[in-house]
């Protein structure tokens, strides 16, 4: 991979662990029980620190271009669910699509080599681990909500659930015309976040049989 893609590749994981910090506070602050209260903020934390090492490996990528950001969408959208009190939609949305898609980031990383590759091994290492524990908590948390009667919006987030899926593809087709890798086909790109978005949908409509 060349350094200009590299760095393509750091600023999308920095914008994206900067926006998935933001919406994990915002998230902490509207949960309804201290357990998630609490993982939500752990998590806010630690996506910091991602964006914290993504911009550390940027300094050693030898280029000044810049990449477009390509969370507008999803920011748009997440900040809108967050805005009306949207717990569950905002999950789908964070946890949902951004963490299910810097995973899919990250493993890419990891098929190259790389000159800043001590660093960039450690934060592959890092993040990736704790990205998938932040689906985990997602799921966690979209059944714990589920199974409460005072939480009616669930349905609404059921119905966002689509619309997330939508921007995600487009988030991750974007991300792949960025790279301008021939080796990358975009297709594939979201085939594995849309298979595990699946089983969230599953799940919701478990959660709210019609």
């Amino acid at each position: 991979m060349s350094a200009t893609r590299l760095a393509r590749l750091l600023e999308v994981l920095r914008s994206g662990e900067e926006l998935a910090a933001h919406v994990a506070l915002r998230q902490s602050h509207i949960a309804p029980a201290p357990w998630m209260s609490r993982a939500l903020c752990m998590q806010a934390a630690q996506e910091r620190s991602h964006a914290a090492m993504a911009t550390a490996a940027l300094t050693r990528v030898a280029t000044k271009q810049r990449a477009p950001d390509v969370t507008i969408a999803l920011r748009r959208r997440i900040n809108h669910d967050l805005d009306a009190g949207n717990l569950a939609a905002s999950i789908l949305g964070l946890q949902g699509v951004i963490e299910h898609l810097g995973e899919a980031m990250l493993e890419m990383l990891g098929r190259h080599q790389h000159p800043a590759g001590v660093l960039l091994h450690a934060l592959r290492k890092k993040v990736l681990a704790q990205e998938r524990g932040h689906v985990l908590l997602g799921a966690r948390c979209l059944q714990a909500l589920g199974a409460t009667p005072a939480e009616n919006r669930n349905h609404d987030a059921l119905a966002a659930l689509d619309e997330y899926r939508a921007i995600g593809r487009a988030t991750a087709l974007q991300v792949a015309a960025l790279l301008d890798d021939a080796r990358l086909d975009a297709g594939a790109f979201w085939t594995d976040v849309d298979a595990r978005l699946s089983a969230w949908h599953e799940h919701a409509h478990a959660q709210h049989p019609h």
